[in-house]
């Protein structure tokens, strides 16, 4: 009865222990770091986060490359006030990864408050410096 009792409790410990891997631990947080850079408009962050070849595709299908990607969070209409991921879905494979969330943020565009609720698909690529934002998709919910 005691073994039962001891390999029921590993086997709870195996399924709800690990939740997230290193690896998508890693990804999640630069994820919270680019969010944390936009609400801050963080020039350095986003230079470091940004993988130089990244796409930044909009909800509107404005496509940006890294460049205008900056430009249009430190300089572009829309200034966020907070901002969050939810709802995260992870995989990595190698050293790629993907994030689907849904982006939640308050903001002010040309000075008019707004709430923004779109879908967002991101892909990561692991370098010797970490993980970068390789690809960013948005699309309406």
């Amino acid at each position: 009865m005691v073994r039962v009792y001891i390999l029921n409790m590993l086997l709870l410990l195996v399924t709800t222990g690990y939740g997230q891997s290193k690896e998508e631990l890693a990804v999640s947080t630069q994820l919270d770091k680019l969010n944390k850079a936009m609400v801050d408009k963080n020039l350095a962050a986003l230079e470091d986060i940004y993988h130089a070849k990244m796409w930044y595709g909009h909800s509107n299908g404005r496509l940006d490359d890294k460049q205008a990607a900056i430009k249009d969070v430190m300089e572009g209409p829309v200034d966020f006030i907070t901002l969050e991921a939810t709802d995260r879905k992870i995989q990595v494979v190698d050293k790629n990864a993907t994030i689907r969330f849904i982006f939640d943020a308050k903001a002010t565009n040309n000075g008019q408050e707004q709430t923004i609720r779109i879908g967002v698909l991101t892909v990561w690529k692991k370098e010797k410096s970490g993980w970068k934002l390789f690809a960013r998709q948005a699309y309406k919910l």
